[in-house]
């Protein structure tokens, strides 16, 4: 273990020394605040965490269709998809599953009750729908309730000041076509409205690779809407009523029939609607929030056109936060969360209240920042649980460079699915011996960075265990069962960022991770190497940049060892008038044969052509 670890800190070093860049940083540099990791908006060289911050810029330069695409871009987080777009897709940060990550839309919890685990739809959220990405990589998200996989939330795309009509069209490769249509209508006596029409389709490839029979494409169809509408400011208080629809229909590849038959003729329907009211009020030294939500789920899997298993979930939310500043080096925030989730999959139903309280203090005088929050989280079928979390940023000797350290705790508490498949017509032992409890996670991580000068950098060691982690039984398929100790998660993440010159930047970043189950094995479809490297070129009206990533040392679920590979994309785009702007991208510019996922195929060289209207 030494050794391999000495190896790959050296990669590491080498990386840092010619990794410039890192992409969540192509654009200007600029003073930058994040909510993800405080609940409030906090500048970002302030935080003493990990987080990822992806600007609409950079995810209209990337040109990904969807959450999924643009997230594997990011040190600290590997994604797996089973095929193209639309397909099953697990994004996992520092290693843990996305049912360890809290995923909120706008402010939305947008995890799916229906769901095995809980586990959100990333590959229904469609990136022409998005204005900004913020990542909390590890186990400090507890003021959300995160577990160790930390939280992601993203922001929809709204109007100007000014009434605006963006048109979006894409074509590409697979039979892939886009249309997003953003119109808003200015800041008015009335307020602003936002309109947002989000379309893709794909007829896609033949997903898995024993699938030589029927041998059919694999295509891909999703309709997101998006309206939102803000009241005009009074007296520092605003209001803002939000609705969202998602409508996807992804093809698939190995279901089973009523007479327990392989077929490869497969329909997973996936329906998603949400509504949300936001009230803020701000001043000069307070921020209080008070939102409401509802999110309701249906999904539908047919096999040879019938369908054989439906289910609904629904995630309701109220929460209230409060932030202020006390005196010139404190701000203190406390809020409270109340939770309702549940489930019907036409066999049982199943909901479950959670109620939370939170509080963090930070302190920031003469360099030194720390801060210290608590949460207590009351479960209908687990009784309390308390989770903190600790962190500091300070100077060190030398110029511009500073010491960061983090340590925090989170719990995970079986969904409601976990628990009525257990006690449903298709589980036996074991995993019907004992009841399933709460996972518990705890997790550090310690680094240095420097944000000043000219060239930027940011090197980080990690450390998270998950204790009694509840799975899905591979061996006998009995249902969901606990893993009675510790898995562990550490790792190395390395990036710099250095702006070359005026108009060409370089870059990249280096992330090692060992990640093991209690017994020491290593988890399937975590690379213990990602490598990327960017340049990009700008001179104001057009823009060019080549990505290329290296994902090397991964098993599948059953230890065998799955091949290094290296994958190129390419983008362009090109502003012709004020009004229209036009792009060309390649995604897998090699046209690299290689697998995500045991046994299914992945995308091959597509090229694609985009315009861009402003009205």
């Amino acid at each position: 273990m030494q050794t391999r670890l000495s190896h790959v800190i050296s990669r590491i070093t080498v990386g840092v020394s010619i990794a410039v860049n890192p992409i969540a940083t192509l654009a200007e540099t600029i003073e930058e605040t994040v909510i993800v990791a405080d609940r409030v908006d906090t500048s970002s060289q302030s935080l003493a965490v990990s987080v990822n911050v992806i600007d609409r810029e950079l995810i209209e330069t990337l040109g990904s269709a969807t959450l999924p695409q643009l997230l594997k871009t990011q040190v600290g987080i590997s994604t797996t998809q089973t095929g193209g777009l639309g397909a099953v897709s697990g994004i996992r940060v520092r290693g843990q599953d996305g049912f360890r990550t809290k995923v909120l839309l706008d402010g939305v919890d947008i995890s799916d009750p229906s769901s095995p685990q809980i586990a959100p739809r990333m590959e229904h959220v469609l990136s022409g729908s998005l204005d900004r990405i913020e990542v909390l990589r590890g186990t400090q998200g507890l003021l959300w309730g995160a577990d160790a996989g930390g939280v992601i939330s993203l922001t929809s795309r709204s109007g100007s000041a000014e009434a605006s009509l963006d048109i979006d069209v894409e074509r590409g490769g697979y039979g892939f076509e886009s249309e997003t249509l953003t119109g808003s209508s200015g800041e008015t006596s009335m307020g602003e409205a936002t309109l947002l029409i989000n379309k893709v389709a794909l007829d896609g490839f033949n997903a898995r690779l024993d699938d030589t029979v029927l041998a059919d494409r694999d295509g891909y169809d999703n309709d997101s809407y998006h309206l939102s509408y803000t009241l005009p400011e009074w007296q520092g208080w605003s209001a803002t009523l939000i609705a969202r629809e998602i409508d996807a229909q992804t093809d698939y590849d190995l279901c089973y029939t009523a007479a327990f038959g392989i077929s490869n003729d497969c329909i997973d329907d996936y329906k998603n609607d949400s509504q949300a009211v936001v009230i803020d009020h701000s001043d000069d030294s307070s921020h209080t929030r008070i939102s409401w939500s509802e999110s309701t789920s249906e999904r539908a899997y047919a096999t040879d056109g019938a369908v054989g298993f439906s289910t609904q979930g629904h995630n309701d939310q109220l929460t209230a936060m409060h932030s202020r500043q006390v005196g010139e080096s404190y701000r203190v925030t406390v809020g409270v969360d109340l939770d309702e989730q549940g489930y019907d999959d036409g066999f049982d139903q199943r909901s479950r209240d959670n109620k939370a309280a939170y509080a963090n203090l930070r302190r920031e005088s003469n360099g030194l920042i720390v801060s210290g929050g608590i949460r207590i989280d009351d479960n209908d079928d687990f009784g309390k649980h308390t989770s903190w979390r600790l962190t500091a940023l300070t100077p060190t000797a030398l110029e511009g460079v500073a010491a960061k350290v983090a340590v925090g705790t989170g719990f995970r508490a079986p969904s409601p699915y976990e628990i009525g498949y257990n006690t449903g017509p298709w589980a036996f032992s074991p995993a019907t011996d004992s009841p399933l409890k709460e996972e518990k996670s705890k997790g550090w991580e310690i680094g240095l960075r420097d944000v000043t000068g000219a060239v930027t950098w940011d090197l980080t060691y990690f450390n998270q265990q998950i204790t009694d982690a509840i799975i899905f039984d591979l061996v006998n398929y009995s249902g969901y069962v606990q893993i009675a100790g510790e898995s562990e998660s550490t790792g190395i993440e390395a990036s710099v960022d250095w702006q070359f010159a005026e108009r060409l930047s370089f870059g990249g970043f280096v992330s090692q991770l060992d990640a093991a189950d209690s017994q020491g094995t290593q988890l399937p479809y975590r690379p213990e190497l990602t490598l990327q490297l960017n340049g990009r070129y700008s001179d104001g009206d057009s823009s060019w940049m080549l990505i290329a990533r290296h994902t090397a040392d991964r098993v599948d679920e059953f230890g065998s060892a799955l091949s290094d590979y290296t994958v190129m994309d390419a983008t362009f785009s090109r502003k012709v008038t004020d009004s229209i702007d036009l792009s060309v991208r390649a995604e897998n510019l090699t046209n690299k044969a290689y697998t995500d996922i045991a046994g299914y195929r992945s995308p091959r060289r597509a090229l694609y052509v985009g315009i861009k209207l402003a009205i």
